[in-house]
């Protein structure tokens, strides 16, 4: 998880290998080709300025195939809409980082039944992905639940954003991000109809509250350096 703090990882394919032990000149040689294979595909696939990196760890053989780059150099257009162009980023990086799993393993000349363990990473493209649908998905609940569920959803809500800005270190990628969130948070109802429909307006007045000390904290999350 670290990784995923310490910089902007947009797609990584993690690989173990079992029964390979490659000399010094060897894991040289194969991280080499390696990057290579995944850098021309990312710069066409994401953007020209990423940064890739593989690294090789001993113990059969453990594969780290990362693509680092800035959020908003990567998602190009987003005329479109800001969500059809982060869902098409997110294809993109998934299907790199599998390619990248698939060309490590034919590199290390080792056969399928090899691959102990695998897995396709999207880093702050998934992170972004599941936070705007967590605020699709809550106008749902609430409209239609009380205040405990209304409030579990907020600070879920809360935590994933607060989470996701650590990993947003470019700041034209903060201001691309929360820009776009805080137009879909704005859909979240104003009035919900059970606290409405409560003679007592102190639970309604409280949400209100909350939403808009949430809508302060995201602003300052697009304006922080």
């Amino acid at each position: 998880m670290a990784d995923y703090v310490r910089k902007t990882i947009l797609s990584q394919g993690y690989a173990h290998i079992k029964d390979i032990s490659l000399t010094p000149e060897q894991k040289t040689d194969y991280e080499i080709a390696l990057r290579g294979y995944q850098e021309s595909r990312a710069k066409l696939m994401m953007s020209s300025s990423i940064v890739p990196e593989v690294k090789t760890k001993d113990g059969s053989l453990k594969v780290y195939a990362t693509v680092y780059g800035a959020l908003s150099d990567a998602i190009g257009d987003i005329s479109g809409g800001f969500m059809i162009a982060l869902n098409n980023l997110y294809d993109s990086s998934k299907m790199l980082a599998d390619a990248s799993i698939v060309e490590g393993l034919f590199l290390s000349k080792a056969p399928r039944r090899s691959l102990m363990r695998s897995e396709s990473r999207t880093g702050v493209i998934k992170t972004t992905k599941d936070l705007f649908s967590m605020v699709a998905n809550a106008s749902h609940v609430i409209s239609e639940e009380g205040e405990k569920k209304i409030n579990a959803v907020l600070s879920k809500i809360e935590r994933k954003a607060k989470f996701l800005n650590d990993q947003l270190t470019d700041q034209r990628d903060r201001v691309l991000v929360w820009e776009n969130f805080l137009a879909e948070f704005g859909k979240l109802p104003k009035t919900p109809a059970r606290l409405d429909a409560m003679a007592d307006k102190s639970m309604l007045q409280a949400y209100q509250f909350r939403i808009d000390y949430l809508k302060k904290e995201i602003k300052g999350f697009a304006g922080s350096a």
